[in-house]
Parts: C-alpha cells; structure tokens; sequence
C-alpha cells in the first residue's frame, strides 16, 4: 500500500507497526515528522497501522491517504 499522512500543526510523534495473534508487535519505523510518504508492505497477515502522538501543546489534524490492496481502514481510539 502506498501512503501520505500529514499533520496540521507541527511534527507528531509517530510509531509503523503490526500485531498478529502470536506476534506481538512488528513495527515498520518510528520517528517524529510532520510529513510522512512511502510504501507499507505487510510482512504479514494481520492488522497494521500508525499510531500518532501529539506532544506539541497544540491541537493537530492527521490526514492518511493511502492506496494499494487493504480490505478496511479502522480509526482506533
């Protein structure tokens, strides 16, 4: 799946990662950006996904654009 995801704002703190039963935790990359593209393949069958952290002081949106062969897009909270 090819990817964007901005964040209005300022830079978030931001973890690439997958869960299967039996596996834990796979992450794909972490860092802190503003702006993130790239390509997401699955090393596995499971669920995979960001998870952002806003530690500006500020309210911030995220926007993920994504395209590619994914069955669902989830927002967990």
């Amino acid at each position: 799946m090819d990817f964007t995801w901005t964040s209005s704002g300022g830079a978030v703190n931001f973890d690439t990662h997958a869960d299967r039963p039996g596996t834990p935790y796979h992450g794909y990359g972490k860092g802190s950006e503003q702006r993130v593209e790239g390509e997401l393949v699955a090393a596995f069958t499971g669920s995979h996904g960001w998870f952002w952290r806003n530690r500006t002081g500020e309210p911030v949106t995220i926007t993920l654009q994504t395209t590619g062969a994914y069955t669902e897009v989830r927002r967990v909270v």
